[in-house]
């Protein structure tokens, strides 16, 4: 069970404010389409979000166990996600461009139209991804 709810945060949101997640409990929350910006989810627990469509850019979500989170269409650009469990997530037309996933756990996500141009994928875990023609890597980088 969470221990924030949507409406907490989109009060916080609607309000201005920037509240600290850490290491909070979020399993299976909605909160597509948020403007989560620069947000802090350090050590939280994603596991099973939907963050279709929500806007993370900037975000911290450093070591964060995030297995079969839905990010498809989010805008993760410039997000901190290094040594994060992103294992089995929906990434599919997520914006990753400039994002740091250095030793992040991506086995089996799903890639598919993704942009990860200036990402850093060093010690990434690329194991089964799934990706298309229209997923957009570093120059020179193939999975």
């Amino acid at each position: 069970m969470s221990s924030v709810t949507r409406q907490q945060l989109e009060s916080a949101i609607n309000a201005g404010l920037k509240i600290g997640l850490n290491g909070e409990n979020l399993q299976g929350l909605d909160l597509s389409g948020l403007n989560l910006s620069e947000f802090d989810f350090s050590y939280a627990n994603l596991e099973s979000v939907n963050f279709r469509g929500a806007n993370l850019s900037k975000a911290i979500l450093w070591s964060v166990q995030a297995a079969k989170a839905n990010f498809s269409q989010a805008n993760l650009s410039g997000a901190n996600l290094g040594t994060a469990n992103l294992s089995q997530c929906n990434l599919g037309g997520a914006i990753l461009r400039q994002a740091s996933l250095l030793g992040t756990n991506l086995q089996q996500a799903d890639l598919s139209s993704a942009d990860l141009r200036l990402a850093n994928l060093q010690n990434t875990i690329l194991t089964d991804i799934i990706y298309n023609a229209q997923t957009q890597w570093n120059d020179g980088f193939r999975p």
